[in-house]
């Protein structure tokens, strides 16, 4: 008899939030995320911030506790934060301490890669599609046929951005929900942010063209189950009129009020505008207005990765 295969857990780590998700086969076991935001100041300072990098490890510790619970094996991975900060070798190793697995600190084409693998399990068809991840500190774009894709375990066309919606909030405070703002003030906020974002983005115009945008990323989910009024599911479509009317209606309220809306997450309420800004600016650079939200993402394309594999533990 061949002995059971353990579930899989995997820890990510990123720029706003810390999430965890744990499959046993095709079963979900557990699939949480907290807003830790490990980015915090990061870009002002290049180190991370003390309370922040407490609210991270403090989380990790919750998650293993369940994944000890579930008897299962362990892989850590990182995204932007960690690729920037100037300390994060003294943060690898108080992850390592607590997971015992040292964290793959993704690059943003590995980012890219296992977001769209992800993404695109079940996708079918023979034209090009685009996968774009709006995180924290950085944009992924990522485009392939996706059967192509899973049967190589590469994407044929990766690209990476250094922006991200707590680094554009950042630079565009008035984003974030000190107040509310009156028509005017929204519209100059705006036009000042999707002119930041477009020049980061500029690289993405000169990709293939998809035939349609798959979106993930907290932000594509908050907003995707506040334009459907109900909790997320796979498959919600965003259009170009949706997307500017909760944008409207995020501006035109301060955060107190953001957070009472149904389906906000309150991690995402303060840059939640500034991730829809970019998923704007990335289907008018890219000529595809309306966007799909996958539930699949990161996490799923790196769980079933061979660098999942490679690098997980079992922890008693």
């Amino acid at each position: 008899m061949n002995p059971r295969v353990p579930p899989k857990a995997l820890i990510s780590i990123g720029t706003n939030s810390t999430r965890l998700l744990v499959l046993d086969g095709a079963q979900t076991l557990a699939a949480e995320s907290r807003g830790t935001r490990l980015g915090t100041g990061l870009q002002q300072t290049g180190r991370l911030d003390p309370d922040a990098r407490e609210r991270t490890l403090a989380a990790i510790a919750d998650y293993m506790r369940g994944v000890r619970g579930h008897r299962a094996t362990i892989a850590c991975i990182a995204t932007s934060a960690m690729r920037r900060a100037a300390d994060g070798d003294d943060f690898t190793a108080a992850v390592t301490a607590l997971t015992g697995v040292e964290p793959h600190i993704l690059s943003g084409d590995e980012e890219a890669t296992y977001s769209f693998l992800g993404a695109t399990q079940t996708a079918g068809g023979n034209e090009p599609v685009a996968v774009l991840d709006v995180g924290g500190g950085s944009t992924e774009l990522a485009i392939d046929v996706p059967a192509t894709a899973q049967a190589r375990g590469s994407v044929a066309y990766t690209c990476s951005v250094e922006v991200g919606a707590v680094r554009l909030a950042e630079r565009h405070p008035l984003l974030l929900g000190g107040r509310a703002l009156a028509p005017a003030e929204r519209t100059e906020v705006l036009a000042a942010a999707r002119a930041d974002a477009a020049a980061i983005l500029e690289p993405f115009a000169s990709a293939p063209r998809p035939s349609q945008l798959i979106v993930v990323g907290g932000s594509a989910f908050t907003a995707a189950a506040m334009v459907a009024k109900a909790p997320l599911r796979d498959g919600v479509t965003m259009n170009p009129e949706q997307r500017a009317h909760l944008l409207d209606d995020l501006l035109a309220r301060d955060l107190d009020a953001r957070k009472a809306l149904p389906f906000i997450r309150p991690q995402r309420a303060d840059i939640l505008p500034a991730g829809i800004a970019i998923i704007d600016e990335a289907c008018r650079i890219l000529a595809v207005p309306t966007v799909i939200v996958s539930v699949d993402d990161l996490l799923a394309g790196y769980l079933a990765s061979k660098a999942y594999g490679a690098s997980a533990v079992i922890r008693r």
